[in-house]
Parts: C-alpha cells; sequence; structure tokens
C-alpha cells in the first residue's frame, strides 16, 4: 500500500495540510505537535475510526479542529485512487465507490486487508498493546486460522493416524471428538480450549467411575470365589440323589430302633443350624433393606429432571449479575471521571480533559455536579442490590451442585445395596429350600436297623458333605456373575479412559494445534525474528508458543510475554510483528509512531534497517519528537523528511 499524496482538513490541530509523500517518510517535531494527528487520520480516512474514537467509530465529530465546521481526509492511494472522508455528515468516496458502507468495502476489497489488519499495519505499537487473548485471536483471523468442528475432527483423525494408530480407530476418536463442540460454527484458538476441556472433564467422570468400580471388586472376597466343585454341579447332585437313595434304603432297613433316632436328632440338629444361617442371613438382608428403604431407593436418589435446566437458569442468573455488576462499576467509574475533570482547579472538559477547557457557567456547572451526584447515588445503589442478586444467586447455584453430588453418591450407594440384598436374598431362599428337604426326610424316617448303623453313619457323612458343597456353591456362582459383570465394566472405563487420554493429548497445546500452526506460521515468526534482529543487533528473539502467544527472548534470558518488556522493547517488537503482518496482507507498509522512544543507538539500527530494505516496502511513515532545533534532511534518494509544528507541516 502507497499513499501518494495527503491532504487534512480540520482534523485536530490541522486546519490545512496537504503533503506528497515518497516511499520513506520521516515527520518530525516537539510535542503536541500533530504528528500523531497525521496518523490518526490517515487511520480514520482508511477506517473510519482511529485512537481517539471506538471501534465503531463514534466520537469522530470530537475530532473536527476547534472552529471548524467539519473535517475532510483526502487520500491518493496507489491501485485505489481518491478516498475522501469527511464528517459531518458522514461520508465517503473510495475511488468511483460512494456511501460509507460500499466504499469501505472498497477499500478494504483493494488493499486486500480487514480494518483489524490496517489497525496493526497503521500502528507498530497496536499488536504489542493487545491482551495475549486479542494477540492470538488477531494472528488466527490474519492467517485465515479458523475451523469448525468437522474440519478438526478431520484433521484429528489423519493426525492419530500418524501417530500410530489403525484408521479404524482413529476415525473412531475423531467422531468422538466431534461432540465436543457444536457443528458448523467456523471458529479460532477458543475450538481448540474447549474441545481440550471438554475431553478432560470426560476423563475426569470415567476415572472416577472406575474407581468406584474396582472398591466394589476389593469387597468381594476371592477365597470364595475358589470353591470349585471337583466332578462339576450336576454330577454332585447327581451323586447326592444316589446317596439319599441307598441312604432311604439303609434307614428302612434299620427300622425304628437307636440308630433312626440319632438320624432324627441329627437331622434336627441340622435344621437348627440351617435355621440359624438363615436368622443371620435374613437379618443381614433386612438390615440392607432398611438401610434401602431409609435412602428412598433408586428413583428418589437420582437427581431431578429438571435439576440441570435449574442449574442452567441460575448460572444464567449469575452471569447476568455479573455483567449488572461490572455496567454498574464501569458506570460510577465514568460518573466519577466526569466529576472529577469538571470539579477540578481548570475545570477540564470531561469529553477531553487534556484538549479542552470546560464552557459552562458556575451555575450550570453546579447543575450538572447535582445532576452527576445524584446520578452517582443511584447508581451505587444499583450496584449494591446487583451485588445482592449475585450472591444470592451464587449461593444457591453452589446449594444445587451440592444437592446433585450428594443425590448421585446416594444412587451408586442404592445400587451396591440392592445387589448385595439380592445374593443375601438368594441364599436365605437355598437355605430354606435345604430345611424343607430336611422336614420331608425328618418326617420320612424308617424304622431302624442296628446292623447297619455304621454304614448310615459313613453316609449320612458323605451327604452333609455333599450338601454343604452344593450350597456353598450357589454362593460362590451368585458372587462370581457380579464379579464378571463388575470386571466387565472396569474393562470397558479402562478402555474409555485410555481412548480420553489419547483425545487430551492431541487436542492439547502440543498436540494437534502445534503441529497445524507450525507450518503455517513458520515464516511469520521468521520474518519477525530477522527483523528483531537488525533492530536490536541478534539479541532479542520471539518465539511462538502452542497457544499462540508471543514471548520474547532477550540475550539468551527466560521468555517474556510483550507486556513485561520495556517500551523501547515493546516498540521495537511491535516494529517487527507489523513489518510481518504487513507482509502476510500483501500491503508492504509500515507506519512507526513515537520512535524517539528508542534511544540513539536503536533509532540509528532503525534508520539503517529502512534504509536496507526500502525496496522491500511500497512505503514507510516513522514520528518522532526532537527538540526546537529543526534537522538536517540528508538528502538520500526516495526519503523525505516534514516538519511539523502546532498543526502545520512543511517539508524539510
Amino acid at each position: 500500500m502507497k499513499i501518494n499524496c495527503l491532504s487534512i482538513e480540520n482534523f485536530r490541530s490541522h486546519k490545512k495540510t496537504e503533503l506528497n509523500l515518497d516511499r520513506i517518510n520521516f515527520f518530525v517535531g516537539g510535542n503536541n505537535a500533530g504528528k500523531t494527528s497525521i496518523l490518526a487520520a490517515i487511520e480514520w480516512g482508511l477506517t473510519g475510526r482511529c485512537m481517539w474514537t471506538d471501534r465503531a467509530g463514534r466520537g469522530g465529530a470530537d475530532l473536527v479542529r476547534q472552529g471548524g465546521k467539519h473535517m475532510t481526509v483526502a487520500l491518493d492511494v496507489a491501485r485505489l485512487g481518491a478516498v475522501v472522508r469527511s464528517l459531518p455528515p458522514h461520508t465517503l468516496q473510495a475511488g468511483k465507490v460512494s456511501g460509507v458502507n460500499e466504499g469501505q468495502a472498497a477499500i478494504h476489497n483493494a488493499l486486500g486487508a480487514a480494518e483489524d489488519r490496517l489497525r496493526v499495519v497503521l500502528n507498530a505499537g497496536a499488536f504489542v498493546n493487545m491482551s495475549q487473548a486479542e494477540q492470538r485471536a488477531f494472528l488466527f483471523n490474519a492467517y485465515g486460522l479458523t475451523w469448525t468442528v468437522e474440519q478438526v475432527a478431520a484433521e484429528l483423525a489423519g493426525w492419530l493416524a500418524k501417530k500410530g494408530l489403525p484408521e479404524e480407530e482413529a476415525a473412531r476418536l475423531a467422531k468422538r471428538a466431534r461432540s465436543y463442540y457444536p457443528a458448523g460454527i467456523a471458529c479460532g484458538p477458543e475450538i481448540f480450549d474447549a474441545m481440550e476441556k471438554r475431553a478432560k472433564e470426560e476423563r475426569k467422570e470415567q476415572k472416577k467411575d472406575r474407581q468406584r468400580i474396582e472398591a466394589a471388586l476389593e469387597e468381594i472376597d476371592a477365597a470364595s470365589l475358589n470353591q470349585a466343585l471337583p466332578g462339576g454341579l450336576e454330577a454332585l447332585k447327581d451323586h447326592l440323589a444316589g446317596m439319599k437313595k441307598r441312604r432311604d434304603k439303609l434307614l428302612k432297613a434299620c427300622g425304628a430302633g437307636r440308630e433312626v433316632q440319632a438320624r432324627r436328632q441329627a437331622l434336627e440338629e441340622k435344621i437348627s443350624q440351617a435355621k440359624k444361617k438363615a436368622s443371620a442371613a435374613g437379618t443381614k438382608a433386612e438390615s440392607l433393606a432398611a438401610e434401602l428403604e431409609s435412602m428412598g431407593g433408586l428413583g428418589k436418589a437420582a437427581c431431578k429432571p429438571g435439576n440441570d435446566d435449574m442449574e442452567k437458569e441460575f448460572q444464567e442468573k449469575v452471569d447476568a449479575a455479573n455483567k449488572a455488576v461490572a455496567t454498574a462499576r464501569s458506570k460510577l467509574e465514568a460518573i466519577d471521571k466526569a466529576g472529577q475533570a469538571l470539579a477540578c482547579k481548570d475545570r477540564r472538559c470531561p469529553l477531553a480533559p487534556e484538549l479542552l477547557q470546560c464552557g459552562l457557567t458556575k451555575d450550570q456547572l453546579d447543575t450538572v455536579l447535582l445532576s452527576l451526584r445524584s446520578e452517582y447515588k443511584v447508581t451505587s445503589q444499583e450496584l449494591g442490590r446487583q451485588k445482592t442478586a449475585l450472591k444470592e444467586a451464587t449461593e444457591k447455584l453452589a446449594e444445587m451442585r451440592k444437592s446433585r453430588e450428594e443425590s448421585q453418591a446416594r444412587a451408586r450407594r442404592i445400587i451396591l445395596l440392592q445387589g448385595e440384598l439380592k445374593t443375601r436374598r438368594r441364599v436365605v431362599e437355598t437355605i430354606e429350600v435345604a430345611i424343607t428337604d430336611l422336614r420331608k426326610e425328618l418326617a420320612g424316617l424308617p424304622e431302624e436297623d442296628l446292623s447297619l448303623l455304621e454304614d448310615l453313619a459313613n453316609l449320612e457323612v458323605a451327604i452333609h458333605r455333599a450338601e454343604s458343597d452344593i450350597a456353598l456353591h450357589s454362593e460362590t456362582v451368585a458372587l462370581a456373575g457380579r464379579k464378571t459383570a463388575l470386571e466387565q465394566d472396569a474393562e470397558t472405563l479402562a478402555a474409555e479412559v485410555a481412548d480420553l487420554e489419547v483425545l487430551v493429548k492431541a487436542l492439547g497445546p502440543d498436540g494437534l494445534r502445534r503441529d497445524m500452526l507450525s507450518s503455517i506460521l513458520e515464516g511469520f515468526v521468521g520474518r519477525v525474528n530477522d527483523r528483531l534482529g537488525r533492530l536490536t543487533e541478534g539479541a532479542y528473539q520471539v518465539t511462538l508458543g502452542g497457544d499462540m502467544t508471543i514471548s520474547c527472548r532477550a540475550n539468551g534470558g527466560p521468555l517474556l510475554p510483550l507486556r513485561l518488556l520495556s517500551r523501547s522493547e515493546q516498540l521495537r517488537a511491535g516494529i517487527a510483528i507489523s513489518d510481518a503482518l504487513s507482509a502476510a496482507a500483501g500491503l508492504k507498509f509500515l507506519a512507526i509512531d513515537e520512535a524517539d522512544i528508542l534511544e540513539q543507538d536503536n533509532r540509528d539500527l532503525l534508520s539503517g534497517m529502512l534504509l536496507e530494505l526500502a525496496e522491500e516496502y511500497d512505503q514507510v511513515l516513522v514520528f518522532t519528537t526532537v527538540g526546537d532545533v529543526q534537522p538536517v534532511n540528508p538528502g538520500l534518494p526516495g526519503v523525505k523528511m516534514f516538519w511539523v509544528e502546532e498543526g502545520a507541516v512543511k517539508e524539510i
């Protein structure tokens, strides 16, 4: 981008300024001479906003010079033609296109750069003065680095495959990642942060579930699961049936003698022992049922259907209250600032205290101050109410979340109780069946036969052993089934956690995003370091982190964010970054304000770089403050110097 000539009329201190510019242009003069106003006029002419307006251009009317009715900035831009912007009313002519919106679009199309990029190109310090989040978002926008979740998922599948995962596995994980962000929305860096956060949250929940299942497995007695029957359950039942038939024959043969009585006593003892076992198991089951009943059952313990909506509603109330508190505070600060400006000794205008004095009479001023105090009081009261509302909404939200977590814990406890209760009831049923069989046997005892007492005693021992083995086997089968189900759940959760570990790493700063961005921004970082090396004799170098934050290292020291550098260091870094962004946009334009911040050695390095690389730029504008002595133009080809004083500009 090259501005061949510039005309400024009634813009701040400039009444009528007309300039013919060259490739490299130096503007020098004293403080408040109007140098920065020239750069602001260029920005306003090209974008409709500048450092003294908001992002929408509001406040432009305050830039009209005192005594002037309207202001006009006219530029002759190469490959675009004449650009003329006036206010009031706000009009714009860009080449052959008229109208503010249409003309603005024509400017952006002709230059191939959006408004934010022009702002950085027109002020080397603009990028450095942004927050890290704004810098990161700007780089994404400047290089068109926006993606939808579908695009990220597609890139993720390929990235995982390159890391060694089978294609089907990589595609499955990428499909899962698509659920981490709304479909069809193109976003910058926040899409990676949001997807990584979702993956971490899922991983945390899955790990908690796996730990609960592992704790349940530890409660199952391992020794009780190792009671395997040597010949199998059916063979033992057949053998037991055979022994009972033989016992029946022996009992019939023995008659109703002493052995029958002994058998009767044995059966009665077994029934008594079985009843004790059944009673103990029943008591445990009743205890479990009572505890389960006291907890209200699974259905009541679970979260109510509307809880999530209510949490969301209260979260929105908290957000709204925060916003209202911030608005009230901002309003109080504005009222306080205006009151201080009006109440100060020299009564400055609150809209432009550094430029204008207040024109109000004392009575008018008292009326305004009284109104400001009243508004300050009302706003303070409103701030108090909003703080109270914020506190109540925050406490209610915390209470609802605590209730939900307690409800979920109860639900998990109920599930464990239900499983154990079912097992105990099965044991009771098994024992009761055994008692019924014993009673039937007791009722059908034959007459004893003393001659067969020894065989009958041995047979009773074998039958008792077989019955004990069958009862134990029933308990083991029930526990084994529960353990198998828990182990399957644990394996599933382990696989889930492994998948999420892969996704967290892939979506993190050192994963997919770093690989996607490194190749795109490698040229940008290289050019910035080339320019910064020329400005610092190789002492400084910038790096771009995985989260797209720019840091600077001086003389091999630690990496520091740009905001922690000195003003001189920030300006040199800003010049290098502005140069790289301008080159990326194809503008080849560089504007440097407040170059006097640099020490003389650093200014010499800047001048040397600009002269050495002059052919790489379409145009360079440098603004610097000097003393009262006007410098001498060295007369270099392609270089012009201008003296700025009280809004008047003349070529040196």
